[in-house]
Order: C-alpha cells, then structure tokens, then sequence
C-alpha cells in the first residue's frame, strides 16, 4: 500500500514468505517471530508512493538478481537504500556489483552520495565516487576556477580535498579553492560555522603564503578553528625535522603533479590587437590567472609607432607587507626575439609589477595577432 499527501494506491504482491525469509532477517522476523503477520497470509505495509517502484524493484530482485543489470542508477541506488533496509544482503551485494561497474559523472555522483547517507556499510562506494572525484578535478590547479568546482555540494567537496591521491602543485592552491567554494556555496551565516578548514594542510602551504595571505584572509579567519589551524602550519614550518617526525598524527603532503604547459596563455586576438594599435600607450590586461594561490595578470602596451612594446607580470591581491619573490618567461611570435627572460624580482604591494620596456615587436605579429606562453617562477 501506498501512502503520500492523501493519495493511496493499492498493489497487491503474491510472494513466498519461507523465500522472503531466507533472503533478510526483517523479513524472517516479520513472518516467523510470533507477531500477528505469522498467522495472516496477508501482510500490508505503507510505502510513500515515489518509494512504490523501488520496493517493487527490491522484490523481483530477491527472486532473480539480474534484473538490476539495466536499471537506471536513481532507481539502483533507490534500491540499495531499500535492501540496507530490510538487511536483504544478496540485493545489497548486486546492487554495489552494479553501481562499481558504472561510469560515472558529476550528476551521478552528486545523486548517489546524497543517498548514501542513509546506508551503513558505504565504503566501497565512497572509496568509487573518491576516485572518480579525483580524476575529474586533478589537477586542482587546473579545475578550482571551473563552475564544475563551485557547484559541487559540501559532501563531494569534502569527499575531493580530503584525499590523499588530489593531484596538486601546490596546498596553496587547495586554500584558495575552498575559499572560492565557501564565497560561492555559503552565507555569511552559515559560513562562520561551518568547519571546513580541516580540509586544508595547513603544513604543507609556503611559509609567506600563510604570512601574506592566509593570516588576514577575510572569509577564513572568522571560520572555526582558524587561528589553530593556522598555528599548526606556521609551527610546522619551523620544526626541525626531528621533530616533524614526531607528529602523531603525521600531516602528509598530497600527489605532486608537474606543470607539462605553460603557467598561462594569452591569446592576443584581432580585437586586442586592434585595441593595442589603436590606443597605444594605453595598457592591456590578461584575465586573472593563479599560480600557488597567487593572483597574477599579464600587461601589454604598444609604443607609438608600433615597433615596442612594454610586457609585464602583475601581481594582484598583496597587502600590507607582503611580498613576492619571481621571476617569469614569455614565448611569443609577438616579439622579434621570440623569448622574452625576466629575473627574479621582490613584488610587493607598492610595487606589485615588474617586467621590460622597449620589447621589439616582430613586425608581422602588428597585422597578425598571437599567443603569449608565459612560465612564472616562484622562490
């Protein structure tokens, strides 16, 4: 029977109690122990009307298993939760055989952990969507900027920068992820209690970064646990490494993925470089780009008579005394020379951009617009 907002439909099932009973204890309980359901041939049980096909789907389950091979994974999962329910163990088994099986996407992830919140032996399927989650967004550099990233919910978060096996290039990064995730997902409210930040390894960010950076960072700072989080990392920087090994439990630093492409493009097409020619002496700027949780940008200026240009790195977001210490390269058919080498520099608030005037441009790249490849080195 059916129940939902005054609505009820009536489904009756012919079943073999004796083969109920030997695929779940409930069942064995329902029909053996002595309760009324012993001495009646008919047992009826109230189901919210959205759970009808899925008590159905459990049922034909129990008598043949393969009928779950083709079925939709909400339905699947649906199931699951049903057979966790009534402990019907053979049901369960198939239905995790079927759901490992599956390829999965966002959509899908996002459905099945939502569920899997009503399950009590959820490993394994955790252990699933935790790899899948992982190969989505490694490198977190790379996929943080992503609407993908922003609209996953809390429990897949937390589920992705948890692991150990998150491909990064640097923990700064992950900071300045979850910051973004939080300022997207999160009210100032629910922000200022929500314990996220163990999400974080404190340890493994530079030691400026959470000087300059982390330390007055306006969301994190006002978020539970901050200020030890926050202490563990700036401690852990001056350990000796004695005492590091010490530390129970050991903090561990995630899979270092290395950079195969350049730290940013910049593609100059016509209607930049039309700007460029039209307006000169006038800058242009690159979309932000972040590199270790650094926010940069490139600038561009052509001179006058259309034959130099000035490039330069931008860094954004510095305050107070922080600083920066780096160096960057650019490879362009935009420059006569092609490569243009800047040595390391100290970026700081008042001076928060460095590069080189006087760039002679190659005279075809004035008609014919280009990519810049710029590679940023951080000491």
């Amino acid at each position: 029977m059916a129940d939902h907002e005054n609505k009820s439909i009536a489904s009756k099932l012919y079943v073999h109690s004796q083969w109920l009973a030997v695929q779940s204890p409930y069942f064995k309980a329902l029909f053996y122990s002595g309760m009324k359901e012993t001495y009646t041939k008919e047992v009826v049980m109230k189901i919210y009307e959205d759970e009808l096909q899925a008590h159905l789907t459990l049922i034909e389950a129990m008598y043949k298993l393969d009928v779950l091979n083709d079925k939709d994974y909400r339905l699947l999962v649906q199931v699951l939760v049903l057979a966790n329910k009534y402990d019907v163990r053979l049901v369960i088994k198939k239905c995790k055989c079927v759901l490992l099986s599956t390829t999965l996407n966002l959509e899908m992830c996002e459905y099945i952990l939502q569920e899997m919140e009503r399950l009590s032996d959820k490993a394994d399927i955790y252990e699933m969507l935790e790899k899948f989650l992982v190969k989505e967004f490694t490198p977190i550099d790379e996929t943080w900027t992503m609407q993908k990233f922003t609209e996953l919910s809390e429990a897949a978060l937390r589920l992705l920068l948890r692991s150990d096996n998150l491909g990064s290039r640097s923990e700064n990064t992950v900071f300045v992820a979850l910051m973004k995730w939080v300022k997207s997902n999160l009210s100032f409210r629910v922000r200022y209690i929500c314990d996220l930040l163990d999400l974080v390894r404190f340890e493994f960010m530079t030691i400026d970064f959470l000087v300059d950076m982390v330390q007055e960072h306006t969301i994190a700072r006002r978020m539970p646990g901050f200020n030890t989080y926050l202490l563990n990392g700036l401690a852990y920087h001056g350990y000796s490494q004695i005492r590091r090994e010490q530390l129970e439990p050991k903090p561990k630093k995630r899979r270092l993925v290395e950079s195969a492409g350049p730290t940013f493009s910049w593609l100059i097409d016509d209607q930049l470089r039309e700007k460029l020619s039209k307006f000169t002496g006038a800058s242009v700027f690159s979309n932000r780009f972040w590199y270790q949780g650094y926010a940069m940008q490139l600038q561009l200026t052509y001179a006058k008579n259309l034959k130099k240009c000035s490039f330069y790195l931008v860094i954004r977001d510095l305050i107070g005394k922080a600083c920066l210490y780096a160096s960057f390269k650019a490879k362009s058919k935009l420059f006569y020379a092609n490569t243009v080498q800047i040595k390391k520099h100290v970026f700081t608030f008042s001076q928060s951009s460095w590069g080189k005037k006087c760039i002679e441009l190659n005279p075809v790249s004035v008609v014919k617009g280009h990519t810049i490849d710029v590679w940023v080195e951080i000491a």
